[in-house]
């Protein structure tokens, strides 16, 4: 088949890697590089990603199978975490023990010396003892993160000092956005082996991956302007700025949900109304040299430090990038901010970047469950030839992150292998 995959970020880069394998496929991705490392920066000779990318394998399975693949190097990095409040003084600190793919979090006495902090150890361990047992019974669907807090007398230093923020971070979204994340999806991160494994890196960045899969793809077109896909019978137009039509067999759309409905002109009115469902919070993040994001005492400084203030909708984040890439290791002190407070002095700022980020909650759980049904009857021929498919992170069960967006992408091929069969050849085949 002829197919085009509309966008080059890791899920449409997956995508077309994949379909390429038996079809003839083109990339059109807006950037004038594929979306996946499109806002990297340079910094002293080396490339960065921006925003950094990290996974755990536990959580991570269908990514650690793609980068195996590809032959993808990764390297274990540290993501201990100091906690601060406006001040820059540390309320809370978890450290890293690292003994080869074995990742150890503990903490000092000197971390839990505050009653505060007590609390918040005490909060974490109750938190994953009660959330992964109520998982395992299949007891919080339905289930908020602060409902299940406020249910089980979850200390209120823990939830508003730790489990929030954490999440927050994790998910860039705001504060209240975590307290209404659904329970499960935050005990299932957990239980993929988060306190147990070692955070990873592409040693090489993204550009090594985006590289690898972009290889692999028939045709790429970056700065494509795409100005929308139209279904017209048997097949799907892609239009472009520059007045151009191109026909396809079929069209994935592995843009954001918000960005797919934009784009599809006419689609059916109940996967007008799926798009819809989705919502997206923006998000920004700065490259910068500026200590001043930074805990006060440079002994407290950790790869990663969340600062919590109650005048701010959610966490500022800052990664300390010379404690997470070898190669920056002996450079000035490098960072990138996730949800910044505050703006850093402008000598000391190297780039910026908005991205947005999938809402996860109740609604969108739903939605995502009747999409995932649609494109599965489609597929199996229980509904009408579709030929417009829908891929991304936000089409699939998790925090939306690298392994949900890959995942989709597999997803979405088997689809269409599927639908290239068709159902002489299904029935045939047993599938």
């Amino acid at each position: 088949m002829n197919i085009a995959v509309i966008g080059g970020g890791i899920a449409g880069l997956t995508a077309a890697w994949l379909l390429s394998r038996q079809h003839t496929v083109t990339l059109f991705e807006r950037q004038a590089q594929p979306g996946f490392v499109a806002s990297s920066l340079a910094v002293d000779g080396v490339r960065v990603d921006m925003p950094l990318r990290v996974f755990y394998p536990g959580y991570y399975p269908t990514l650690t199978r793609l980068y195996r693949e590809l032959g993808v190097a990764t390297e274990p990095v540290s993501y201990a975490t100091t906690f601060t409040g406006s001040d820059g003084q540390v309320f809370f600190r978890w450290r890293n023990l690292r003994l080869g793919g074995l990742s150890i979090p503990y903490v000092l006495p000197v971390d839990v010396a505050s009653p505060r902090a007590w609390r918040i150890v005490q909060g974490a361990l109750r938190f994953k003892r009660l959330a992964g047992a109520a998982l395992a019974r299949g007891e919080l669907a339905g289930c908020s993160v602060g409902e299940f807090a406020a249910a089980h007398g979850l200390p209120a230093e823990y939830v508003d000092g730790l489990l929030l923020p954490a999440l927050a971070t994790i998910a860039t979204c705001t504060t209240e956005d975590a307290r209404n994340y659904p329970a499960d999806v935050v005990a299932a991160y957990l239980a993929g082996g988060l306190t147990r494994q070692s955070v990873r890196r592409a040693v090489h960045g993204a550009d090594d991956a985006a590289h690898r899969l972009s290889a692999g793809i028939g045709r790429v077109v970056c700065s494509a302007g795409v100005q929308g896909v139209r279904q017209d019978g048997e097949h799907v137009a892609v239009l472009r700025a520059t007045g151009e039509v191109e026909l396809f067999d079929h069209v994935v759309l592995a843009t954001q949900a918000n960005q797919a409905a934009a784009l599809w002109q006419n689609p059916p009115p109940a996967q007008a109304e799926l798009l819809a469902a989705f919502k997206y919070r923006r998000l920004e993040v700065l490259m910068h040299r500026d200590t001043r994001f930074m805990p006060v005492r440079r002994r407290d400084w950790s790869p990663v430090n969340a600062r919590v203030c109650a005048q701010h909708d959610r966490p500022e984040s800052t990664i300390w990038v010379n404690a997470v890439q070898p190669a920056l290791r002996h450079a000035m002190p490098v960072f990138q901010t996730v949800h910044p407070h505050r703006q850093p002095r402008d000598d000391l700022l190297i780039g910026r970047a908005a991205f947005e980020r999938p809402l996860v909650d109740a609604s969108s759980q739903r939605a995502l469950a009747t999409l995932q049904q649609s494109q599965s009857a489609a597929a199996a021929d229980r509904t009408p030839a579709r030929r417009v498919w829908l891929c991304g992170s936000y089409a699939e069960a998790g925090v939306p992150l690298l392994e949900s967006a890959v995942r989709s992408a597999y997803g979405v091929a088997a689809a269409l292998r599927a639908a290239a069969a068709g159902p002489g050849l299904r029935a045939a085949s047993g599938t």
